[in-house]
């Protein structure tokens, strides 16, 4: 599967993004977690976007995934809904460990980090703490990162696309 023939729409850390129709697009990653995700071990949920793998390149350094297209979120606010702009801010507020992989208990820190979502986002805060257990098999230095650049809006709900990542396996580490 080559994706020469297709329109390169978006670029990351671990991932390039290619326009495959009007409603998919198809991903060459190197991402652990985008794999976890395609081996159906995320919640299922409407927070994560659906991710299948479609192959992977000839000499197995990346895997290629299929995804529905979400556009390029420009404003947040009037967008999403109350409850949603709530939550989105609620992950704003939470704290990044330090980056040194030697002391942080990722894993831990996160599931306390998500403890301290409000109860009303019982359900949400619940995805996240499964995903992150899920995560915890592919390493132990997973970071969280949430900002308008790596989330998706559908009709008014957020969609969590590049939130997760683990800190050793960020190409300049």
């Amino acid at each position: 599967m080559k994706p020469s023939n297709l329109k390169q729409i978006g670029k990351g850390a671990f991932s390039k993004v290619y326009r495959k129709s009007e409603k998919k697009v198809l991903i060459k990653s190197i991402d652990s977690v985008k794999e976890c995700m395609s081996h159906g071990w995320f919640p299922t949920t409407s927070l994560f976007p659906t991710i299948r793998q479609v192959g992977r390149s000839d000499c197995g350094t990346y895997k290629f995934y299929e995804q529905k297209f979400y556009s390029k979120v420009k404003r947040i606010i009037g967008v999403l809904s109350s409850f949603e702009l709530e939550f989105y801010r609620c992950l704003r507020q939470l704290y990044t460990p330090c980056r040194n992989v030697k002391t942080c208990q990722f894993i831990e820190h996160w599931h306390k980090q998500f403890a301290t979502i409000p109860n009303k986002f019982s359900t949400k805060r619940k995805h996240l703490r499964s995903a992150v257990d899920a995560l915890s098999d592919y390493g132990f230095d997973i970071q969280f990162e949430i900002s308008p650049r790596n989330i998706a809006i559908q009709g008014d709900k957020l969609v969590l696309l590049d939130c997760f990542f683990f800190e050793t396996k960020l190409p300049y580490n």
